[in-house]
């Protein structure tokens, strides 16, 4: 057994090594642990994690809020990541029962996603590959690193209803590396429901949806709702997202999503 710092629970974790069971609750954990080399070593997944492809086949038991605790009581894991935010008390129930639970942070930037990729290498006992990957991920956002451009990106999410970005998040963070300027930096809050008549003030000269999941019947239902919200000038530069590509916090999103964001501005 190896005691480890958790700063959320600001306690030390008892956490048996070599680690043979691990359940991840987090889907950018999971890609990690997949990334390390540790996909063997995980037993199951919340429902989300789908990254990498072989993540898909693992028993999904869980989501940000529940678990089945009839598997983890037959399975006894090692260890079971989680995230704070919507699983805070499902972290504490699971710990309340016994389970040895490690908690990671939101990643509110960039950095932070790489700070996550430290944490879980150092919990698994992984120092080289996290190393490695870490390596990685800094030299994917040195080649795209590029001078303040003064476009302006609206990027809103699907989540039942309109959501959009503000300072404190990890996508503000990547539009600010590429060039990029988030139309609504100045917000305070990290994920809110926008005005309507403020993105028309702020005139974003690139507007990105990210649906649920990229469909015709979902392209043509968007550009609809947006007539009725009163945005139909910004119907012919929507950019689609294929769903869950800038929202995702893992690794890929320095590897995949942020040359994409990239690829997006001139020069």
């Amino acid at each position: 057994m190896v005691k480890i710092y958790n700063e959320i629970l600001d306690d030390y974790i008892e956490v048996k090594h070599p680690l043979q069971k691990i359940v991840s609750l987090d889907p950018p954990t999971t890609e990690t642990l997949f990334l390390i080399g540790l996909g063997d070593r995980i037993i199951a997944t919340d429902a989300f994690s789908y990254r990498p492809e072989e993540a898909r086949k693992l028993p999904k038991i869980g989501s940000y809020t529940h678990v089945k605790l009839d598997f983890l009581e037959k399975e006894k894991p090692d260890l079971i990541f989680t995230t704070m935010g919507a699983q805070k008390d499902l972290t504490k129930k699971l710990l309340n029962q016994g389970y040895t639970v490690y908690p990671l942070p939101v990643a509110t930037s960039v950095s932070k996603i790489i700070d996550n990729v430290i944490i879980v290498g150092e919990v698994t006992n992984s120092h080289s590959a996290s190393t490695e990957l870490v390596y990685k991920l800094r030299q994917k956002i040195i080649e795209n690193i590029s001078p303040p451009k003064n476009i302006k990106i609206y990027v809103e999410f699907d989540l039942g209803g309109p959501i959009t970005a503000g300072f404190p998040t990890h996508l503000n963070d990547a539009i600010n590396i590429i060039g990029g300027k988030n139309i609504f930096e100045d917000k305070n809050e990290a994920y809110f429901t926008p005005i309507d008549e403020e993105i028309l003030q702020r005139d974003p000269d690139i507007f990105i949806y990210e649906p649920k999941r990229l469909s015709e019947y979902e392209k043509e239902r968007f550009l609809k709702l947006l007539k009725k919200r009163g945005l139909e000038k910004f119907s012919q530069k929507i950019i689609y997202t294929r769903g869950d590509y800038l929202a995702h916090l893992g690794p890929s999103f320095i590897l995949d999503s942020i040359p994409w964001l990239r690829s997006l501005l001139p020069g």
